[in-house]
């Protein structure tokens, strides 16, 4: 299939609408992506055409209500190469990782391995939980394997890691990760929240034990999420809930029964038509074609790497040449304020970046760096979303130092 951006484009109503008098660029991808129509009209679908509950009913909307939510998880297994009993629907990765730290069984004198690239999400449950030891990177920007192995002890319990920086947008090298983890017996965790919506997942070939990934991120709508996890791993958690959905029986006693995976990890009423518009997103990812996507985002990220240079008023936070399709800058010698340029750039010229810690202060900390400039980008974004963005970066180089 011909990948023709302009007739995709057209999917996405948000991108039709202008700041002024041109529509938006909008590279603001990494926080969360722009909805396609298909996407939108699923969601829609199900809140105006069928919209019973899911499971229990015995009547037609609840029948097909179950079949589309079911069919989506279908849809998320063949995504990433697992069985449907392993696909556990959650709001985002934040969820899905808290649902791993919390039925665990973590105590305070275990620990956790996890490296200095992670979110917040994938430090803090374990923070609450247990000992974390955080693995610094080499010279590449990468999390250390050496620093990792070095870090295991009789008390580790997992290792966790992030394949996409939410920052550098640097490539973490899984499976070399998942052999440290099983050589130690340990299971792996792999955040995919950034990874997921730029290349493909096989699971079975990452041999992580557990992955999470965020719906949002991934052009579904927000409190759609997964956690894969084999199914002896997903066997090892606790239910973080317990109610309807979750159990199949319970005894006037308060004895009760939990259903099989994955539905005994998903108490209660779910997000249906989140799920469902996952199912959606997904099928139109498959539709274009993620090889396609890879290649015409990777063509866009070399084209961002060589208009920033010919900016010399910036300083260049992602350098690594093999990254998802984002950039983080700062001005040099902190002459403009990150959340300052985010902010003329979105009301004057019309570019949505975002400025701040994202999610990541350990990182910042690490880099010695203060609130940093990320745009990101996505398989709709064009050469000219890139040439504004440079445009207004030169210019607010311009003033700042006029």
């Amino acid at each position: 299939m011909l990948f023709d951006v302009d007739r995709l484009r057209d999917d996405f109503p948000l991108l039709q609408r202008g700041s002024g008098r041109a529509p938006i660029v909008y590279l603001d991808n990494a926080a969360t992506t722009l909805k396609p129509r298909p996407v939108i009209e699923a969601v829609r679908g199900y809140l105006a055409d069928y919209s019973g509950n899911v499971h229990r009913g015995q009547h037609a909307l609840a029948d097909r209500a179950t079949e589309a939510y079911e069919d989506s998880r279908r849809r998320v297994a063949r995504f990433l190469g697992a069985r449907a009993s392993e696909v556990v629907f959650v709001r985002g990765t934040t969820e899905a990782i808290g649902l791993v730290a919390g039925g665990l069984g973590l105590q305070p004198e275990d620990n956790v391995v996890v490296s200095a690239l992670e979110h917040h999400s994938n430090l803090l449950p374990w923070r609450t939980r247990c000992g974390v030891r955080v693995v610094p990177l080499d010279a590449a920007g990468l999390p250390s394997l050496a620093a990792a192995e070095a870090a295991i002890d009789a008390r580790t319990r997992l290792l966790a890691v992030t394949a996409c920086s939410n920052v550098t947008g640097v490539f973490v090298a899984i499976q070399d990760w998942a052999a440290l983890a099983h050589r130690h017996g340990l299971p792996l965790l792999v955040d995919a929240a950034q990874l997921a919506a730029h290349r493909g997942i096989d699971v079975q070939g990452l041999q992580c034990d557990y992955l999470a990934l965020s719906g949002h991120k991934l052009f579904a709508p927000p409190g759609s999420g997964v956690l894969y996890g084999t199914q002896a791993a997903l066997e090892r958690l606790a239910p973080a809930n317990l109610g309807g959905g979750s159990v199949k029986h319970v005894g006037l006693d308060l004895d009760y029964e939990l259903r099989e995976l994955p539905w005994r990890l998903e108490a209660g009423t779910p997000d249906i038509a989140a799920a469902i518009g996952l199912g959606a997103a997904i099928e139109y990812l498959e539709d274009i074609g993620l090889d396609a996507i890879e290649d015409h985002e990777d063509a866009l990220r070399e084209l961002l790497d060589a208009e920033v240079a010919t900016l010399p008023g910036l300083d260049n936070h992602s350098p690594a040449p093999t990254r998802a399709p984002m950039l983080t800058v700062t001005a040099k010698d902190g002459a403009l304020g990150s959340e300052y340029v985010a902010r003329v750039l979105s009301d004057t010229f019309g570019v949505m970046t975002r400025a701040g810690h994202h999610c990541a202060h350990p990182l910042h900390a690490v880099l010695g760096l203060p609130a940093t400039l990320r745009a990101s980008l996505a398989f709709y974004n064009t050469e000219a979303d890139v040439l504004r963005l440079r445009d207004g970066l030169r210019a607010l180089l311009r003033r700042g130092t006029g």
